[in-house]
C-alpha cells in the first residue's frame, strides 16, 4: 500500500466516528413514573407454613394410596415406594436386593409373552433408586397418561422375567466399568473409602472389588426370590401428586393395587443391619503416591440419618464446610490464595445412616495447607477457635431452606419427599417439620450437633499426593496412614 492510499485511508476512517449524538427516545423508558411506585415493604415478610393437602386411603389388602392435589397445569407425577426389600437386609446380600430391582425393568413377562424394556416402550422414563429400606420407582407425565404410566408400572412391578442373558450382560458390562474404574486413583479411593468409615462385619463396608466378587455367585433364581420379598402390599405405597383429581384417580388406583394378593401377617419382616463404625485400629487415611498436576483431598465422616434430630442442623453444616460460595473453606482456597477452582461438601442421608464428604482438587504445593484448614473448619463449626458466626449462619440456613423448598417445588419432588416418610412409618405431610428446625436453629446448636457426629482427630481421609509431598502428609499427624503406589498405566 502506498504512502498516499494508506493517508487517505487512515483520513476516512478518523472521519466515520464523527457521527451525530442519537435522538432521546420519543417514549419514556419507564411506564409509571418513580413518585407512583410503592416503597419497598419494611420488616420481613411473613412466610405461610407450608401445608400439604393429601388425600389418603388404605386399600384392603394394606397397599396405601396417597394423592397430593397440586397446581392445574396438566401435569402428573408418581411415585411406588417399598419398604419390603431394604438394602441393608439380613435376608440378602445387598448385591442381590440391587440387581433385582435394576432388572425387574428390563424385561416383563405373562402368558408366555415377554415384553423388553415395558415402561421405556411405553414412552416413559422411570427413575429406580435402591435406598437403605426399601425401592422407590417414579416418573412424571402428562395428566391424561397417568392410566397408561400405573398399568405398566403395575405389570412391570408383578411379572418380572429374570433372563440369565439379561444378568450376564449386565454384569459383563458392570465388570468392565469397574475393572476401568480401579486402574485410576479415584476408584482405589471409591473402594477403600466405605471401609474407612465402616467395620469390615457392616455391609456398607463394601468396596468395588467386595461387589464385583458377589457377581460371581448370583443367578436369577436368587433375583426372582428376592423379588418375591417385594410384592408385600402392606409394605408399598403409591403417591400421585400434580394436577390431580383425587376422588376420580382413587377408584381407578384402587382397582389396580387392590388385586395385589394380602399376604398372612409375616413371622418375621425386613431386619435392618444397623450402621457399625469402623475399628479405631484400622487406618484412618488412604494416600495414593502418584505424580498428578492436581492433588486431591476428600474427607468423610458420619452424620445423622434422615429421621434424626439432628437432620436440619446436617443441611445446615452441608452450606457451611463447602456447600455455597461463601463457606470460608471456598472463599480462603479458591479467592484468596488461588490454589484451587473450589472446595465442596455433601451431606447425604438415608434412613438408617448419613455421611457429609468435604472435597477439593488443588495445586501440589498447598497439599499440606490446605489439609489443614479442612481439619481447622471442622474443628471450628464444632465450636473451637471463634465457633460459627451469625452472619454466616444466617447464609447458611437461608440457602439449605431455599434448596429444601426448592425440591418441593415440582410435582416430582413433592412425590419424592412424600414417599420417602412413607416408607420409613412418618407422618407424609409432616414436611414442613424440617424447614421450621432449620428456622429455629442457632450458632450453639449447630456447634452442638457438629460436636455430635464431626471427629476431627478420627475423620477418614482420602488423598492423592504427588510423591514429594508424602513426608508433609505423614508428619501431619494424622494416626495410621495406609499408602498406596499404584502401577503406573498408560
Amino acid at each position: 500500500m502506498s504512502r498516499a492510499l494508506a493517508l487517505a485511508l487512515a483520513t476516512a476512517l478518523s472521519s466515520c466516528t464523527l457521527r451525530a449524538p442519537i435522538p432521546p427516545p420519543h417514549e419514556p423508558l419507564v411506564g409509571t413514573p418513580a413518585a407512583a411506585l410503592p416503597p419497598p415493604p419494611e420488616g420481613r415478610w411473613e412466610e405461610a407454613p407450608l401445608a400439604l393437602r393429601l388425600t389418603r386411603y388404605t386399600l384392603p389388602n394394606g397397599f396405601r394410596l396417597v394423592i397430593a392435589r397440586g397446581e392445574p397445569n396438566g401435569v402428573a407425577s408418581v411415585a411406588f415406594v417399598s419398604a419390603a426389600t431394604p438394602r441393608w437386609d439380613r435376608r440378602a446380600p445387598a448385591v442381590v436386593t440391587e440387581w433385582m430391582a435394576h432388572l425387574m425393568l428390563r424385561a416383563t413377562g405373562a402368558d408366555r409373552e415377554v415384553v423388553d424394556d415395558l415402561l421405556s416402550r411405553e414412552g416413559f422414563a422411570p427413575a429406580l433408586e435402591l435406598g437403605a429400606v426399601g425401592i422407590r420407582l417414579s416418573d412424571t407425565m402428562p395428566r391424561e397418561e397417568l392410566p397408561r404410566f400405573v398399568r405398566a408400572l403395575d405389570r412391570t412391578l408383578r411379572e418380572p422375567a429374570f433372563r440369565p442373558e439379561d444378568l450376564a450382560r449386565r454384569v459383563e458390562s458392570y465388570s468392565d466399568r469397574a475393572e476401568l474404574e480401579l486402574a485410576g486413583a479415584a476408584g482405589l479411593l471409591d473402594d477403600r473409602a466405605p471401609s474407612l468409615l465402616y467395620h469390615a462385619s457392616d455391609p456398607r463396608a463394601e468396596g468395588t472389588r467386595a461387589r464385583l466378587a458377589a457377581l460371581a455367585t448370583l443367578d436369577v433364581e436368587a433375583l426372582a426370590a428376592r423379588h418375591a420379598d417385594l410384592l408385600d402390599p402392606s409394605r408399598s405405597a403409591l403417591v400421585v401428586t400434580g394436577d390431580v383429581e383425587p376422588q376420580l384417580v382413587l377408584p381407578f388406583l384402587g382397582q389396580v393395587f387392590g388385586a395385589w394378593p394380602a399376604r398372612p401377617a409375616p413371622s418375621s419382616g425386613p431386619e435392618l443391619v444397623p450402621p457399625r463404625l469402623a475399628d479405631p485400629s484400622e487406618p484412618r487415611a488412604r494416600v495414593v503416591v502418584r505424580p498428578a498436576l492436581r492433588a486431591y483431598l476428600r474427607l468423610v465422616e458420619r452424620a445423622p440419618p434422615f429421621p434424626h434430630p439432628d437432620y436440619a442442623a446436617f443441611l445446615v453444616l452441608e452450606q457451611l464446610l463447602g456447600g455455597m460460595f461463601a463457606s470460608r473453606l471456598n472463599l480462603a482456597v479458591r479467592e484468596r490464595t488461588g490454589a484451587s477452582y473450589g472446595f465442596h461438601a455433601r451431606f447425604g442421608a438415608s434412613a438408617t445412616e448419613g455421611a457429609i464428604e468435604m472435597e477439593t482438587a488443588v495445586d501440589p504445593p498447598y497439599t499440606r495447607a490446605v489439609l489443614d484448614a479442612m481439619l481447622a473448619e471442622v474443628r471450628r463449626v464444632r465450636g473451637e477457635r471463634g465457633g460459627v458466626e451469625a452472619g454466616e449462619l444466617a447464609i447458611a440456613k437461608a440457602r439449605a431452606r431455599e434448596l429444601l423448598l426448592a425440591r418441593l417445588d415440582s410435582s416430582l419432588g413433592l412425590a419424592h419427599a412424600i414417599a420417602r416418610r412413607i416408607q420409613i412409618g412418618q407422618e407424609p405431610g409432616a414436611t414442613g417439620d424440617v424447614l421450621r428446625r432449620i428456622d429455629a436453629l442457632d450458632e450453639r446448636a449447630v456447634e452442638a450437633a457438629a460436636r455430635a457426629w464431626l471427629r476431627p482427630d478420627r475423620a477418614p481421609l482420602l488423598l492423592v499426593v504427588r510423591p514429594e509431598h508424602l513426608g508433609a502428609i505423614e508428619a501431619a499427624g494424622l494416626g495410621t496412614i495406609e499408602v498406596v503406589r499404584p502401577r503406573e498405566g498408560r
